[in-house]
């Protein structure tokens, strides 16, 4: 499957030191964890997220349903768009 990019929606933005912000999202889709986490599933948002911003997503809504959390480790601008686990969740 792909990235739905509409169903990628911002929900908290904080400035930190010298003016660098961190973006939390919630993201829901029919994809498994495995496809959301693998490396480029999120090349079609790179315009929209940066490295640290962070996912709070259900996912496999139309499977068995669960709630993972990640967060992006590198967006290039060109290349794979990548993410990492966050604390203990899924796949950790």
């Amino acid at each position: 499957m792909s990235l739905d990019i509409r169903a990628l929606k911002r929900y908290n933005t904080v400035t930190l030191a010298g003016n660098r912000q961190v973006s939390w999202y919630n993201y829901g889709t029919n994809d498994t964890a495995a496809e959301v986490v693998a490396a480029g599933y999120f090349n079609n948002a790179r315009d929209t997220v940066k490295v640290g911003d962070c996912v709070d997503a259900i996912i496999d809504v139309d499977g068995t349903i669960d709630r993972i959390a990640f967060r992006f480790t590198a967006v290039p601008s060109s290349g794979n768009v990548t993410v990492a686990y966050d604390g203990d969740a899924a796949g950790s």
